[in-house]
């Protein structure tokens, strides 16, 4: 399982500032492996400046609480300026996969690649999780008002409240796990199955 597995190798698709890289950080082991994928150079720039704050009131946080975390014991994270339907990464290279707030911005061409890039490079056995917008459905009192965004500079919107999202996983080998719905929010997770292992005898 991915909690037997460290150090844990966790990769974020399009981090943007780093504001969530530092949540996700927060819920994982020290000794994690985190790497950061986004296109531009100032959201990296941004980035750095929040995984170095964060890993020095985490070492402060931890020290206080009895720890005996020194200065190089919180790995930086590793920031990597690449297209996310290009990932710069070998197959298998990460135990879990996250991606915020991206998808509705892409079109559906693109979407389709950048899913086939974040299930290429997750490990056999490994999550990956997508969390954006609600679609259409999701909360049906509100869909009428879902097309209102296409009028405020997010030209793919309306075509991605109507996409099949976990189409775009399960065409590239990964299997549906769960969906949480929070306000406009919502998450989805996926598997890759681990080759040779029938469903129900994965650990």
């Amino acid at each position: 399982s991915i909690a037997g597995r460290r150090p844990m190798k966790v990769l974020e698709v399009a981090c943007g500032t780093g504001r969530f890289m530092t949540f996700v950080r927060d819920n994982l082991p020290l000794d994690t492996e985190y790497t950061a994928v986004d296109l531009s150079p100032y959201y990296l720039d941004a980035a750095r400046e929040n995984d170095s704050y964060w890993r020095q009131r985490r070492r402060e946080e931890e020290n206080r609480n009895g720890g005996d975390v020194g200065r190089n014991d919180i790995k930086p994270a590793r920031l990597v300026q690449a297209q996310t339907e290009n990932l710069p990464f070998d197959d298998e290279s990460f135990d879990a996969v996250v991606c915020v707030y991206l998808y509705h911005e892409l079109p559906r061409d693109i979407r389709e690649k950048v899913s086939a890039e974040m299930a290429r490079v997750l490990k056999q056995g490994g999550s990956l999780v997508l969390t954006d917008s609600i679609q259409r459905g999701d909360r049906p009192s509100l869909d009428a008002g879902l097309a209102n965004f296409e009028n405020m500079n997010e030209p793919y919107y309306v075509d991605y409240c109507q996409d099949d999202l976990p189409g775009h996983f399960e065409r590239n080998g990964l299997e549906p796990m769960t969906k949480i719905v929070r306000s406009t929010t919502k998450s989805l997770s996926f598997s890759k199955p681990v080759s040779g292992v029938a469903e129900g005898d994965a650990e």
